[in-house]
């Protein structure tokens, strides 16, 4: 196959994807048993990409990246993640969609290196509590070149590790599984369900698992 045809491949699959991810992004299908408090505004960005050789007749042939935050950063140490953080002022007005996008791709481009231009996001996913007292609401993203042309520039201060998962692992029952944890809300004692996914050495749990397994629900309700 020559370099135009391949080229076209890509971009019909970068076109089926971006279709069904506004989809994906507009479904009613909240965290289950997940508590909802208030708490300081946070965006993550689920950045997806595909490869360059790409079929466009595969629908969960694409990528995700993950992160683990180093240890020197006052919350979440140690964990894996999405690219993101805190919202800031210049984000936008407050409690925007606007806002939470723009924090979404601040935060990317300043963790892994990826340009804001870069990514076509499609929209945000239900905010998640946690116990460190933030909201966080997930952005979904797909870089617009190849998986293969994304230059990753990581954060020294924030990132020590990442990788790119692909969705049909994600969705892989092997993987995943669910345990519980006791946490503290309104001044009362609660177990909530974990969602959990053990990428080869990586355990991808807490906000991030509960995050991913949000996004592949919503995949997997559109059939």
């Amino acid at each position: 196959m020559g370099p135009t045809r391949r080229g076209e491949g890509f971009r019909l699959a970068f076109e089926r994807l971006s279709d069904r991810f506004a989809r994906v992004a507009s479904i009613d299908h909240p965290h289950p048993f997940r508590p909802v408090s208030d708490g300081r505004p946070a965006a993550v960005m689920i950045l997806c990409a595909l490869r360059e050789d790409s079929s466009p007749h595969a629908e969960d042939d694409f990528e995700i990246l993950i992160t683990r935050r180093t240890e020197r950063l006052e919350t979440h140490k140690g964990q894996y993640a999405l690219p993101g953080g805190s919202v800031d002022a210049e984000d936008g007005p407050p409690g925007s969609e606007m806002s939470l996008v723009t924090a979404a791709l601040r935060e990317t481009e300043e963790e892994v290196g990826i340009r804001s231009e870069r990514i076509r996001p499609f929209g945000v996913l239900p905010p998640i509590w946690t116990p460190t007292g933030f909201l966080v609401t997930p952005v979904l993203g797909l870089l617009d070149t190849p998986l293969e042309k994304a230059v990753v520039i990581p954060s020294e201060e924030e990132i020590d590790l990442w990788f790119w998962c692909r969705m049909s692992r994600l969705r892989s029952q092997e993987i995943y599984s669910v345990e519980s944890r006791e946490i503290s809300l309104g001044g009362e004692t609660i177990r909530v369900p974990v969602d959990v996914f053990q990428i080869d050495a990586h355990r991808v749990w807490g906000a991030t698992g509960a995050i991913l397994k949000n996004f592949i629900g919503r995949w997997e309700k559109l059939g």
